[in-house]
């Protein structure tokens, strides 16, 4: 075992590898199939998950400024009202990650559904909905370290934990004249489990003594996001889009169980047997969790559907975060993101033999501070991303499409005792449009 300043992190390979505490009540919707053992998803409320849409995210996240009249863009509600189609979409993430500390090194990944949205124009130009569900935290983590304790001699802890919060939806939006103002509300839950272990494993002992401190949270509460956007045409069907968006400061419902066991085993074939004692416990205390602030703001310039590039900010304000009226160590004041990208339609009169020029490629960057704060060091994050969209007809069409998009990047540092992490996502979406609602035509 190495000492504290080496942590090793290490993945277990199911639910079935932990202990049998966590079999009997842990109940997530993580995968089976695998989880991504990130060790900053200790604090707080774990990683935010990225609930932009698979083309988004290949134009690296610029989303608060982005609509099309075929394309769903939930991150930012107000753009409900530039569409002309009903259009159903959804995603599905896999990713992988690498995390670094010291010279350990652990890589896991995942495979799990990203969102899920249908969306339609009620009044073409004026009115939209969209109904839709993302996640928007995701907790998976398992670690260990030792320690020297005097008089005991060394000692093993383990810290592991897992869950998520998502969010379900209902979207309206409406507007005239370019303007358009939108919100998404709807019902946050979640639940999310953190424990930690102490076991002394010094041979010289007479016994070792262990303690097992578990927390449960389950969360349930009313949620919402607004947006605002102007989109104005210029000539040669050239646009500027402007847009905002903003979650004010929440707070979400929750319900805790947690205790503390402590205790002593034998040791060396000690006759004597185990020893253990709750040293407290309690049952579904409820109490709130405050989420911060966030606010965004975009802009983007195109023409038509054969171009779009745009430049995209979000800022959440961290220092308002709290559980039971409580702050929590390792979340730090503030996070930020800036990003910038674009699509690019090659000829968007294409004929069937021209496939590859109708497809529509995508490219991004973004950089940013997480909201942890660990050891007086932030957490800072970059990446670079691509994208395509192969549309279902070998010409350029709104019937539908594949959305592909592949997310590079490196989080964290391995200084101060701290981990980094090297990750690639790759999100895969389908498209499907058709036109609803619309007023027959007689002779």
């Amino acid at each position: 075992m190495r000492n504290n300043k080496h942590l090793a992190f290490f993945l277990f390979l199911s639910l079935s590898a932990t202990t049998s505490w966590s079999q009997a009540t842990v109940n997530t919707n993580e995968p089976k199939s695998g989880r991504i053992n990130s060790p900053y998803s200790r604090f707080g409320i774990g990683n935010m998950a990225d609930n932009r849409s698979a083309g988004l995210r290949g134009m690296g996240g610029t989303a608060n400024g982005y609509a099309k009249d075929y394309t769903i863009n939930a991150y930012n509600p107000a753009s409900y009202t530039y569409l002309n189609r009903t259009t159903l979409e959804f995603a599905i993430d896999m990713q992988s990650n690498s995390a670094r500390i010291g010279e350990d090194v652990t890589k896991s990944g995942t495979f799990t559904i990203s969102q899920f949205n249908l969306a339609f124009p009620i009044k073409k130009g004026n009115l939209g909905m969209n109904i839709g569900y993302t996640p928007i935290s995701k907790v998976y983590y398992n670690a260990a370290d030792s320690i020297m304790v005097p008089g005991l001699g060394q000692a093993a802890r383990t810290y592991n934990g897992e869950g998520n919060l998502n969010f379900a939806y209902l979207g309206l939006s409406g507007g005239t004249k370019g303007f358009s103002v939108g919100v998404n509300a709807g019902y946050l839950f979640g639940n999310i489990r953190n424990s930690s272990y102490f076991n002394v494993v010094d041979s010289n002992a007479n016994y070792t003594r262990n303690t097992d401190a578990s927390r449960k949270d389950i969360y349930g509460g009313l949620y919402w996001k607004g947006g605002l956007m102007y989109r104005a045409t210029m000539k040669n069907s050239q646009y500027i889009s402007v847009g905002a968006t903003a979650t004010l400061s929440q707070k979400v419902n929750s319900s805790r169980t947690e205790y503390f066991v402590a205790g002593t085993d034998t040791a060396l074939n000690n006759p004597l047997g185990a020893i253990t004692d709750t040293v407290s416990a309690s049952y579904d205390r409820k109490g709130k969790m405050v989420l911060p602030t966030e606010l965004g703001f975009g802009i983007h310039y195109g023409k038509g559907n054969n171009y779009d590039f745009g430049l995209d900010i979000t800022y959440a304000d961290w220092s308002v975060f709290k559980r039971y009226d409580a702050s929590e160590t390792g979340v730090g004041k503030n996070a930020y993101r800036l990003a910038i990208g674009g699509e690019v339609v090659p000829n968007v009169k294409a004929t069937g033999k021209e496939y590859f020029a109708a497809m529509t490629y995508r490219f991004g960057a973004y950089y940013g501070k997480d909201y942890y704060y660990i050891n007086g060091t932030n957490i800072n994050y970059y990446g670079l991303t691509l994208g395509a969209q192969l549309p279902f007809k070998p010409t350029y069409d709104q019937s539908g499409a594949l959305n592909l998009s592949l997310d590079m990047g490196n989080r964290g540092t391995i200084n101060n005792n701290l981990a980094k992490e090297f990750y690639v996502k790759f999100t895969l979406g389908l498209r499907f449009n058709d036109l609803w609602f619309r007023r027959p035509k007689y002779d």
